[in-house]
């Protein structure tokens, strides 16, 4: 017996479908206009069964809408808002952050990130912009609405943004001001580093503003193995102030000069001969490095964040950097931790004052450097600078004798110095070399007048200086030889101090531990270490031990 399918049935069966594995599979039951009845049976309860499965699969697709594809302007913006958010994070690790937001009053506690708090029109929006009063132009579109957006809904990082603005930006507005530049650029800060003076950046960008080495060098920031300027804000602050300058004189537009900041102005070149010779940030976006398109917008999402934070219940919490701030210049090598333990002041608040000294070490050998303190350690320094100068000098500067004084070798006349030499192994490179002494590959190239970066085996470098001061005690002394009665020259030599033994506090010490490992008395080892309440001990303390 046969059975003959007519039209309909045919073309229903063919229609039957089913998704597996994200792909579409027609499944053709009947490839022929007649069965034979023995099959039939078979391929009628085949059919049954789609038949069930076939609604459920129409409606699976149904309801699952195609992803439209990502535009190439929408990954950009997402890109760059990831490093956004990124270097936000990396801020609110900072230890002044940190400690004041371990505070249950601090307004970082309590504010969540990631809530949705622009709840007005963008007419309003729009509006709001336009009546910020600047001489740089602030377009509201898509792109400055998403950055907008952005750090409205990041409100614990854009709080402490606020924060620090108050210690920094009263003193890069008197720096801006007084090269007639507009004071509203100091907001590029946000983009740049958070106002993080520590932020680096994986291309080596370096401070508040992001310096690169050479840029930093042409505008007279001093980068070496113990300083870098690039993280002195003040400094850092001056140098932005002129180049940004001289970037406006350059291209007579702030949204060009803000871009060439980012991207150098020979892309910001390319992007108007590409354009055309058009010189307006949005006639030449699509011609500028990725990056680039959306620094602008975001320098305008910063800017209307620091204007209109508080309609969008962002605050400004009371940050840990201490304001009434002064400056001594330091005449003689110092270390941060002498300071620090004769004036009884926390080592981190001393860095935080002073972020441009990498190894926490002034070396003012032949040239004075600021010491930054609060005013009223200002006045205690000056009164107590011999015995801070002389505390456990030994200890803090023998290590350093390898490579002190880098570029100059000696340092006046009351020292002598030679070279520090290392040899070169298979398998190293400039950079592990570099890292073995504590120098940049920058700073190791210039020392060998190295033009690149290839080394071989076997080969000498330069790595560093010993400096040895003369001290009176130590000058040479001519006697007469008593039995031949000719000159002879000796050196009077000194004995060296007893060496001191010293125990850094870990976590979970007390006193009395220390004393118990050491076997002292704990009132002696109080005693020796001036300490008044041994209860007092914090992590990462010098512990000083009698012999």
């Amino acid at each position: 017996m046969e059975l003959k399918l007519n039209g309909i049935t045919t073309r229903l069966v063919n229609k039957i479908s089913f998704t597996l594995g994200g792909k579409r599979t027609i499944i053709y039951i009947i490839k022929r206009r007649k069965l034979s009845y023995r099959k039939m049976k078979y391929q009628f309860l085949l059919i049954i069964f789609l038949f069930f499965i076939f609604p459920f699969s129409f409606a699976q697709e149904e309801g699952t809408q195609p992803k439209k594809p990502v535009s190439k302007e929408r990954l950009e913006e997402e890109e760059f808002h990831q490093m956004l958010i990124n270097e936000m994070d990396k801020m609110l690790d900072l230890w002044y952050i940190k400690k004041e937001s371990s505070n249950s009053k601090n307004i970082l506690s309590k504010v969540q990130d990631d809530t949705i708090t622009n709840n007005f029109s963008d007419s309003l929006t729009a509006l709001r912009l336009k009546n910020i009063i600047t001489v740089i132009p602030l377009a509201y579109n898509s792109r400055t609405k998403s950055m907008i957006n952005l750090y409205l809904n990041r409100k614990r990082s854009s709080a402490a943004i606020l924060g620090l603005a108050q210690y920094y930006y009263p003193i890069m507005q008197e720096i801006f001001d007084k090269y007639d530049v507009p004071e509203e650029l100091i907001y590029l800060t946000i983009i740049e580093s958070s106002l993080n003076p520590t932020a680096v950046s994986r291309a080596g960008a370096t401070g508040i503003w992001q310096f690169m080495y050479s840029t930093g060098k042409m505008y007279g920031l001093e980068v070496n193995t113990f300083v870098d300027d690039r993280r002195d804000p003040i400094k850092a602050t001056d140098a932005a102030a002129r180049h940004l300058r001289d970037l406006y004189n350059m291209f007579q537009d702030w949204g060009l000069a803000i871009s060439a900041y980012n991207c150098g102005p020979g892309n910001v070149r390319k992007a108007i001969q590409r354009s055309g010779g058009k010189t307006n940030f949005w006639d030449i976006i699509n011609f500028l490095p990725k990056e680039t398109r959306s620094y602008f917008p975001a320098y305008i999402g910063a800017f209307y964040m620091m204007k209109y934070h508080h309609l969008y219940g962002i605050q400004a919490p009371s940050i840990a950097i201490p304001t009434a701030v002064d400056t001594v210049m330091v005449t003689k090598e110092i270390h941060l931790e002498q300071v620090a333990n004769v004036l009884n002041i926390d080592i981190e608040e001393i860095r935080t004052l002073n972020p441009q000294y990498k190894k926490d070490v002034i070396p003012a050998y032949n040239k004075p450097f600021p010491l930054r303190l609060r005013s009223k350690d200002i006045i205690r320094f000056v009164s107590l600078s011999d015995s801070v100068y002389h505390y456990e000098y030994d200890f803090y500067f023998a290590p350093l004798r390898s490579y002190v004084n880098v570029f100059t070798g000696s340092s006046d006349e009351a020292t002598t110095s030679k070279k520090r030499y290392h040899t070169v192994r298979s398998g190293e490179s400039l950079t592990k070399i570099a890292n073995k002494y504590g120098l940049s590959v920058d700073e190791l190239k210039q020392m060998n007048k190295l033009k690149s970066n290839y080394i071989k085996p076997k080969m000498k470098l330069v790595v560093g200086y010993e400096i040895t001061p003369i001290s009176s005690e130590g000058e040479k002394d001519v006697v007469k030889s008593g039995a031949t009665g000719q000159d002879s020259t000796k050196v009077a030599a000194t004995p060296p101090p007893p060496r001191t033994t010293y125990y850094i506090v870990k976590k979970g010490d007390t006193l009395s531990k220390i004393a118990s490992r050491y076997k002292v008395s704990v009132k002696d080892l109080a005693k020796y270490n001036a300490i008044t309440n041994i209860n007092s001990l914090r992590v990462g303390q010098k512990i000083k031990i009698p012999q």
